[in-house]
């Protein structure tokens, strides 16, 4: 079916309104449009004119090419009967995330087609998924994308890679697919994204590499009642009812879908200026408190009277607005308010930083309403499981044969380098996985031992997807760029070699995509700023700030563009700015990153790291030592610190407020950061994902020192009330309140909880408690677990021994009670009064006093 004159009216104005910004790019692509079908070149300058400015510079015409192609091939068939828009958006459209963009829809065309050739549209979503967990499972990792290519080489990614990895193999064989994500959970920390696709006629959800044998299931069913907001992205509005669209984030739509998934409410924000008149134009940003600090939602601008409004489920929000350095907020429940009005004001004064005050914070999550779900007959459940022992079964083997060709090429490295460190060649070769063999070709390409030391340098995920020829252009003396460590960088710094091979030699920057930036630098580069990065790189920096253009509604937040490409279109964001500019230093010998505190830009002078950005004098750092009353309190789950400051939002507004730093692997005993006034904010999460949350603001202005005030939570704060009918079978015909625990005995964690359990047998028999023990083979043998069960016995509590496999129930009753899921023993407070068991607390993993909180909480129940 041909593609609408619509569409390539849409295409060509849309093209026609950013092709100034294409360069170099708009000539090749109009030399190519008179070669193709009329569909094709709409679809091609659909690409360029809607896809991140960056990838209308960066990728290839052949690969964009490749997805149009790709695209009317399925037109023609399997996605014949599709209306257009959702053709255009959910299969036609080549980018998920912001992971690379590689030609790899045909080759999963091949793999899947044969798969779901014969079965209907449902059948054909699970399909592709079980296909997906024989390729990939969920393995936490660092913030860059991997695109399909790469999971699939790992054979596991984080949630965001899952899910790209179905949606991209999904849209392969075309079925309109889409990536959902919450971008921060209200009642417990992190965020989550999964996949919708389309068949039947609308939208159904899946866990992406989480087969099931019927759509609308997933682990996240009871999470996602409770987002407080989840949306999807279109990089362009075409077809699009305005209803349906909350905003816009740089290049992208943002459309709303939280009430599909709970319920929710339309918050309504109303910003004046101190004087009263409407603050047209004022950022606004939705914030939740999670990982210990004011984590976006959503980021708007108000109009001409001051408004704007979005919705969100029901539960504490933090509203900041600010225009220039005014700045106003306010702490919100949805559930109880609408409508906000805020005057904006002066940033709060910092008060002294030892002594207080405090604020507290109650931040209550939305109510436990688990989404729309599909029931599974006991067969269903049954096939299902196999099917997916099946699949995990296939992706081990393949991750085996993996491990044998990573231990074979390290063998023959050992033969053809035999002067590498063996141990970190085997290392590399490991993690490359089912990218072994590419990396492997560049190692053995050469004698140079900065071969293996350019390797070192890159994050693990590297090795998953780096292309050897890029890798060549990195190496010393190949091409312009090549500098040795021999030599001295352009502003005569000397540098020891762990120096040269981390902030000279080193491809990687941030959390970019691995580009080819040093062969083209630093011929490239205007001789002015070569000049000035030798001279002063904080002069270079601002005549680099002053000559590139950020155009934020042609960028995707979070995709990268490469130095090169930046460089030639003149156009960056933040992010890329501060990229190209430590690429450049290092292109010229000069040691350079991006602050692992705030990300700005820093090189090494005078054996110091020093930002460039800003004055000098602003950018004086200071020791700050924040000291926690007894246990250390964890970076990101128990306390945040922000900085006040303006930073640039995805949709490229500028917010002046409290922005959180990054110091995970910071000492908050040793902490250096810039004078400024800061924010220091602790939580306490309760089991019901509420917290209760403390804040203070303070001077950084020389040596300082806070002590951090954490709140303790009341044992009746502990308590939820959620049913739990997949305990019943084995609680069996119990009529009282039970705990529930799943042991690993001989495991530290569940020696302390049988421990407890023993010292505490009198208690827990006074308190009417009966205990399920579940294993998960005999485990009576176990010396701890035979006197906890002497104990317990001689006290006259009733204990029952019970056998799973741990393949599905503890983990999914502890993520319907919101406890950690992957940590054991798992232990569950439960009232089986009722006519079905109700859950009333739940802890995962090594917790002392676990016990002693159980019996405080039963004696409340």
């Amino acid at each position: 079916m041909p593609l609408s004159e619509q569409l390539a009216a849409y295409a060509a104005r849309r093209y026609d309104a950013r092709r100034a910004l294409l360069g170099e790019r708009a000539m090749e692509a109009e030399a190519l449009f008179p070669t193709l079908s009329p569909d094709e070149a709409t679809l091609l300058r659909y690409h360029l004119a809607t896809l991140p400015l960056t990838d209308a510079v960066d990728a290839p015409l052949d690969v964009l090419l490749a997805f149009a192609r790709h695209a009317l091939m399925l037109r023609e068939g399997p996605a014949a009967g599709l209306p257009e828009d959702l053709f255009v958006h959910y299969v036609a459209t080549a980018r998920v995330n912001n992971e690379p963009l590689q030609d790899c829809r045909g080759a999963l065309w091949a793999e899947l087609a044969p798969r779901v050739a014969a079965l209907d549209p449902e059948r054909a979503v699970i399909e592709v998924n079980y296909w997906c967990a024989e390729m990939a499972t969920y393995q936490s990792t660092d913030g860059r994308t991997l695109g399909a290519p790469g999971v699939i080489a790992a054979a596991a990614g984080r949630c965001g890679e899952e899910s790209t990895l179905l949606v991209t193999a999904l849209r392969a064989v075309g079925i309109p697919a889409r990536q959902l994500y919450v971008p921060w959970w209200a009642h417990c920390d992190d965020n989550h994204a999964w996949v919708e696709a389309w068949a039947g006629g609308r939208w159904h959800y899946l866990g992406a590499c989480e087969p099931e044998e019927a759509l609308d299931r997933g682990w996240f069913t009871a999470a996602s009642g409770r987002a407080p907001m989840v949306a999807t992205r279109l990089f362009s509005d075409f077809g699009c009812d305005p209803a349906d669209v909350v905003g816009r984030a740089g290049c992208t739509v943002l459309v709303n879908v939280t009430g599909s998934y709970a319920d929710t409410t339309r918050l309504s924000v109303r910003v004046s200026r101190p004087e009263g008149a409407p603050a047209s134009g004022a950022t606004v940003a939705f914030e939740v408190l999670n990982m210990a600090g004011w984590r976006p939602l959503s980021v708007l601008t108000a109009d001409d009277e001051g408004r704007c409004s979005v919705e969100l489920g029901l539960g504490s929000v933090h509203v900041h607005a600010s225009a220039g350095a005014l700045m106003a907020e306010k702490d919100v429940d949805t559930a109880e308010v609408s409508e906000v009005a805020l005057v904006l004001a002066s940033a709060p004064a910092p008060c002294g930083a030892a002594d207080g005050p405090w604020r507290d914070v109650d931040v209550r999550a939305p109510e436990d309403h688990p989404a729309p779900s599909q029931a599974l007959s006991p067969e269903a459940a049954e096939r299902g499981r196999a099917r997916k022992a099946a699949a995990d079964e296939c992706r081990h083997e393949r991750v085996g044969r993996m491990r044998e060709r990573s231990a074979e090429l390290a063998a023959r490295t050992a033969e053809l380098r035999p002067a590498d460190d063996a141990a970190l060649v085997a290392h590399i070769l490991e993690a490359a996985r089912g990218h072994a063999d590419e990396i492997f070709s560049f190692l053995t390409a050469g004698a140079e031992p900065e071969r293996l030391a350019l390797l070192a340098t890159l994050a693990e995920k590297d090795y998953l997807d780096a292309d050897p020829a890029l890798l060549e252009g990195h190496l010393p003396d190949r091409g312009a760029g090549g500098v040795c460590h021999d030599d001295k960088g352009a502003g005569g710094v000397c540098q020891d070699r762990e120096t040269w091979e981390r902030y000279v030699l080193c491809p990687r920057i941030g959390l970019e995509h691995l580009s080819a930036w040093r062969p083209a630098f630093p011929e490239a580069l205007p001789e002015e700023l070569a000049r000035l990065i030798a001279d002063d790189p904080r002069a270079a920096w601002a005549w680099l700030c002053e000559r590139m253009s950020f155009s934020p509604a042609e960028h995707l937040a979070k995709l990268v563009g490469t130095p090169a490409g930046a460089l030639a279109s003149g156009e960056a964001s933040e992010v890329t700015l501060r990229t190209l500019f430590v690429a450049a230093c290092r292109s010229l010998g000069v040691p350079a990153r991006l602050a692992p505190a705030d990300g700005r830009a820093e090189v090494l002078a005078d054996g110091h790291w020093t930002c460039v950005e800003g004055e000098a004098a602003s950018e004086r750092t200071c020791p700050l030592r924040v000291v926690a009353d007894g246990t250390p309190l964890v970076y990101g789950t128990e306390w945040g610190l922000a900085r006040l400051g303006c930073a640039m939002q995805v949709g490229g507004q500028e917010l002046w407020g409290f922005h959180q730093l990054d110091l995970w692997d910071c000492d908050p005993d040793a902490l250096e950061v810039p004078a400024g006034t800061y924010r220091l904010t602790t939580s306490t999460r309760l089991p019901n994902g509420n917290q209760q949350a403390a804040e203070l603001v303070f001077a950084v202005d020389g040596p300082t020192e806070v002590r951090a005030r954490r709140r303790a939570p009341r044992p009746e704060d502990m308590l939820q009330r959620i049913p739990l009918p997949d305990a019943a079978p084995l609680l069996g015909e119990r009529d009282g309140l039970a705990l529930l625990a799943f042991l690993e005995p001989a495991e530290e964690p569940t020696e302390h909880l049988l421990n407890e359990l023993a010292d505490a047998a009198r208690a827990v028999a006074a308190a009417g408690l009966s205990l399920t023990l579940v294993t998960r083979e005999d485990a009576t043998g176990d010396p701890t677990l035979a006197r906890a069960l002497a104990e317990l016995g001689a006290a006259g509590v009733p204990v029952t021994l019970a056998r799973d496999d741990f393949s599905e129930l503890p983990e999914r009753l502890a993520r319907r009670m919101f406890a950690n899921p992957e940590l054991l023993p798992l232990a569950v407070l439960i009232d089986a009064r009722a006519e079905a068991p109700v859950g009333l607390f739940a802890r995962g993993g090594y917790a002392v006093g676990t016990v002693e909180l159980v019996l405080r909480l039963a004696a409340l129940a």
